[in-house]
């Protein structure tokens, strides 16, 4: 047996049998411009949590957060340059977090904002709720 002997389930470049695909191999220079883009984007969320956009608020800073997400998830997770079916994976994940917050937000925007009216008054009157102690309870 040589010492380049490949009956091992090694191909001819030394790898194992398992193939993985193609991969990307990233510029510094495209990380350090996502680093920017996402130190930037953090500076707009910090001054966007400075300023008092009523009820916008939370839809400002999800979509901010949103997008850092996404350069995340595309450029340090390789994403961008990945299979299509976990592009569909990623995608259909923010699919579904985006219905989750549509029906929280639409639940949260359909209560009453009062809570006066969403409390019931019964006739019950007091001294039902709050009996007096009887002093000949117990005695025969």
């Amino acid at each position: 047996m040589s010492a380049h002997d490949h009956s091992h389930g090694h191909d001819a470049h030394g790898h194992g049998g398992l193939q993985m695909g193609h991969h990307h191999i990233s510029s510094s220079a495209m990380f350090l411009n996502v680093l920017i883009a996402l130190l930037i984007l953090t500076g707009i969320t910090v001054g966007a949590s400075r300023v008092d956009f009523g009820p916008a608020n939370m839809l400002i800073a999800m979509a901010i957060a949103s997008v850092k997400a996404s350069l995340v998830i595309a450029f340090f997770m390789h994403v961008k340059w990945d299979t299509a079916i976990n592009k569909i994976v990623f995608l259909s994940s923010f699919l579904f977090l985006s219905l989750l917050f549509i029906f929280t937000l639409s639940d949260h925007a359909t209560r009453r904002l009062d809570g006066e009216l969403t409390v019931r008054h019964t006739n019950v009157q007091y001294q039902w709720t709050q009996p007096k102690a009887d002093p000949n309870h117990g005695k025969h």
